[in-house]
């Protein structure tokens, strides 16, 4: 004898004419179920704006820290034709406006990407200070001042 599926059993054994009870409960608690999962899903979609304002943030602080640092080590900063140029014993670092990133280049190779988003960048000497005002691109400014702990000597 022919063993028949569980499921082609429960069809047919199921009211042809309409629908029953059990049915239309069936029904709709698989649908609730669906809903409940799918709506969160789409606040998240909808939401994304307030997570890439966090994300944004975050990267810039860690933008922050890493050019504090390479700042405060260098010999000679300089700015020159709106790039910062920073100068080690062995290396000459970049930090420039790349289409809409803010990259990173040592010895004019490479390409390291440090912010995304960048609408706009400055870089300004101040004696022994770096100071970089950067405007994202939903128009939120950002901006920090590096002093350093060497002279660099006079402002060219």
């Amino acid at each position: 004898m022919k063993k028949i599926p569980f499921f082609i059993k429960l069809a047919k054994g199921l009211n042809e004419r309409a629908f029953t009870l059990l049915e239309v409960l069936l029904a709709l608690s698989i649908f609730l179920t669906m809903a409940f999962f799918i709506l969160p899903i789409f606040q998240i979609i909808l939401n994304d704006n307030h997570s890439q304002i966090r994300l944004q943030k975050m990267e810039w602080e860690v933008f922050c820290s890493q050019a504090k640092k390479e700042i405060r080590v260098s010999n000679k900063a300089d700015v020159v034709a709106g790039r910062l140029v920073l100068t080690t014993n062995s290396e000459t670092i970049y930090y420039e406006k790349y289409n809409n990133i803010l990259r990173r280049r040592v010895n004019s190779t490479g390409h390291e990407v440090i912010l995304q988003n960048v609408a706009q960048v400055t870089f300004t000497r101040q004696n022994s200070a770096i100071r970089i005002f950067v405007v994202d691109s939903w128009g939120t400014e950002y901006s920090i001042v590096v002093q350093s702990y060497v002279n660099w000597g006079p402002l060219p």
